[in-house]
């Protein structure tokens, strides 16, 4: 039997998603079930997501997580992501933060966001890592980069040191965490206003101004990667 070209692949997932983009996830769904049983990646992880949510087929939680299994293998971060929250939660699997955690480091290493903050925060609370706050500034810092504010909030927490928590090993630098509360105060973060408060009095005026100024810079050159991407 010869297998299908890459190319009528392709097409039959773009049909399939055309399919998704006109809300009709039956005729979606049975085309991605054909895709994804010849192992097409995309069709996977798009089968899972309907299987999650029950569109146009039967929701099953199961079926969700051994669909993301496969495209996870093949290299999808999205499948990675959502599979280390499916074990996370416990999920259609039984409940497993290191099983979570192995997933999440994937997705995280590929440049996924969502995942690389979940994984700073698994590392700052020991959940199904050795607690690690080194780990976990890493990886905030990689989500933070990326604009994800939640990530931006906690590293600045982190920077606080000591004062932030007693046993954070993450070198005191009152400057940094003040950049990053202004940078996650400017994306809208409810509480950065409040690290700000909190951060100000360990300051001097000259070093508020270092502050704000390396905030100032970070933003405007996220603002132009940002536009050179559109």
């Amino acid at each position: 039997m010869v297998a299908p070209a890459q190319s009528d692949l392709a097409s039959s997932f773009k049909e399939g998603m055309n399919f998704v983009a006109n809300n009709d996830y039956v005729k979606a769904a049975e085309l991605f079930n054909t895709l994804a049983a010849q192992g097409h990646m995309e069709a996977q992880f798009y089968l899972g997501l309907m299987h999650e949510g029950g569109l146009g087929i039967a929701k099953d939680e199961q079926q969700a997580v051994s669909w993301w299994h496969k495209a996870a293998e093949q290299g999808s971060a999205l499948a990675q992501n959502n599979l280390g929250l499916m074990y996370e939660q416990g999920r259609g699997v039984a409940q497993d933060d290191e099983k979570a955690a192995f997933w999440f480091r994937k997705a995280a290493e590929q440049g996924d966001a969502e995942a690389q903050y979940t994984l700073g925060y698994m590392y700052a609370n020991g959940d199904g890592v050795p607690r690690d706050y080194q780990q976990s500034l890493f990886w905030f810092r990689n989500a933070a980069e990326q604009g994800d504010v939640a990530a931006q909030f906690k590293v600045a927490q982190l920077n606080l040191g000591p004062a932030y928590t007693p046993d954070n090993t993450v070198t005191q630098d009152f400057i940094e965490a003040y950049k990053w509360f202004s940078i996650a105060s400017v994306d809208g973060d409810q509480h950065a206003k409040e690290g700000l408060e909190t951060t100000e009095p360990y300051l001097t005026a000259s070093a508020i101004e270092e502050a704000v100024r390396r905030a100032n810079e970070w933003v405007a050159s996220y603002q132009l990667k940002k536009s050179e991407k559109a």
